[in-house]
């Protein structure tokens, strides 16, 4: 009598295929690989691999540590596909850099690969230095308050009250609020997830 063999089916439920989406696309938004993620969750590469793929469903413990090593919340990594998702002003996450004032507020992750972020910059203030995106990320600036000037590799340009600005971030980038007022502005990353 011949044993069954187990095998992965490509056809995964939706959940565990949008977890796994979620999680390749806060990896590639990080820039870390597989084995970076691996060390930081203590998840094996392969099983991070197959949960990325949809084919493996992640056990609690392992969705947990999953989400710690992407330096999130495990909410963050679940996505709701029916009906209206609403965060309220008081349940957005705030990171305020020590040293700079800069506030980083998460205000929504509509779609895998997708995030709307707003920053608050004090004057003088600059951004940490983001490592480049996987090939294909573009970052769009809405300037809502004051100015501030995006570096993109060796490039630059200065954005104003009301400008936009879609940038390929494939290098490293910041920017700067090279103004005598606090600024703000909304950024929408887009990274592929394919």
């Amino acid at each position: 009598m011949n044993k069954a063999i187990p095998t992965e089916t490509p056809e995964a439920p939706d959940a565990d295929l949008q977890f796994g989406l979620a999680v390749r696309a806060r990896r590639a938004q990080l820039g870390i690989t597989l084995d970076q993620l691996a060390e930081a969750s203590g998840v094996s590469p392969g099983s991070l691999s197959r949960v990325e793929r949809g084919l493996l469903s992640a056990s609690l413990r392992n969705a947990m540590a999953i989400a710690r090593g992407l330096g999130c919340d495990i909410g963050e990594l679940l996505q709701e596909s029916d009906g209206p998702q609403v965060t309220r002003a008081s349940e957005h996450r705030r990171i305020v850099h020590e040293d700079t004032g800069v506030a980083r507020i998460a205000l929504a992750k509509p779609a895998p690969g997708l995030s709307v972020i707003q920053y608050e910059v004090p004057p003088g203030a600059e951004s940490s230095h983001f490592a480049a995106h996987r090939a294909g990320t573009r970052e769009m600036f809405y300037i809502l308050k004051g100015s501030v000037r995006v570096f993109a590799g060796t490039e630059s340009v200065l954005l104003r009250t009301g400008d936009t600005a879609v940038l390929t971030m494939d290098s490293e980038h910041r920017f700067i609020n090279e103004g005598a007022t606090p600024a703000r502005l909304i950024l929408i990353v887009s990274t592929p997830v394919s």
